[in-house]
């Protein structure tokens, strides 16, 4: 019976770039894992980000670069710009396997169920930017998620508090206001799948940090600051009764909304 070696097989999915190639090869390796034919490898040692592996596929451009888009670019330049967020949470998902070795079997059963439901989520914004004969890779994107990647590869409670409980609770907000003002039946209901499922994703990058936290005793608004020391507090309204759903405490979103 064949066998994977767990961190070597996420590293070639997370450095592969052919969609095609990437998606079909974490359905091969994911369906091993379930069936317990994974082996975790003794001592390794994660290599050092260097590029993301969307690269290959997009013009990357500063956010200040990144050109606005009118008339019949618009609706697709926005699915465009939520397909990345998907792509980059898909090997966010990847690298929080590979890079945090030696934790508990849940642990890796959480982020990988993650990355499957990123994948999903990519497929299905994907098919609706099809619609308009655009695919990925068509419009600029900037890596601001794949710093924060860089940023936090040396610390588990990092990487959960700023890729997780802060851009991924984000998003949280961004989808549900964004939500409000769309008229679009099918995509409207798309986002609404992708919002509820989003919540789960939180939830478990919450349980996580609470774990790394455990005998760190970090304030999680501090990390915020320590990797975007200009954050203020947010101008626009949270989402707040998802991200309670999601493991945040009033606390937290009371300091979230008035620092």
């Amino acid at each position: 019976m064949e066998s994977y070696m767990f961190y070597k097989s996420v590293e070639e999915i997370l450095n592969e770039s052919n969609l095609e190639l990437k998606f079909s090869k974490f359905k091969k390796f994911y369906s091993k894992f379930r069936a317990g034919q994974v082996e975790f490898e003794e001592n390794f040692q994660p290599k050092p980000l260097n590029l993301p592996s969307y690269a290959k596929i997009c013009q990357i451009l500063p956010p200040k670069d990144l050109p606005k888009f009118k008339g019949d670019k618009k609706i697709p330049a926005f699915l465009h710009s939520i397909l990345h967020i998907e792509y980059s949470a898909i090997d966010i998902a990847l690298d929080d396997c590979y890079r945090f070795v030696g934790l508990p079997f849940e642990y890796y059963v959480d982020f990988l169920e993650i990355c499957e439901d990123e994948i999903r989520h990519f497929s299905m914004i994907e098919k609706e930017l099809l619609k308009f004969g655009f695919k990925y890779g068509d419009f600029a994107v900037h890596d601001g998620l794949f710093f924060a990647l860089k940023n936090t590869s040396h610390s588990l409670a990092e990487r959960m508090a700023i890729l997780h409980k802060y851009s991924e609770a984000n998003g949280l907000d961004a989808n549900y206001f964004i939500l409000k003002k769309i008229d679009n039946g099918s995509l409207k209901e798309l986002l609404e799948q992708i919002l509820e499922e989003e919540i789960s994703h939180v939830k478990k990058g919450n349980k996580w940090f609470d774990y790394a936290n455990k005998d760190l005793n970090l304030d999680f608004l501090d990390i915020v600051l320590k990797h975007y020391p200009k954050f203020k507090n947010y101008k626009r309204e949270l989402n707040e009764v998802d991200r309670i759903r999601a493991g945040f405490s009033q606390d937290e979103i009371l300091k979230l909304k008035n620092y």
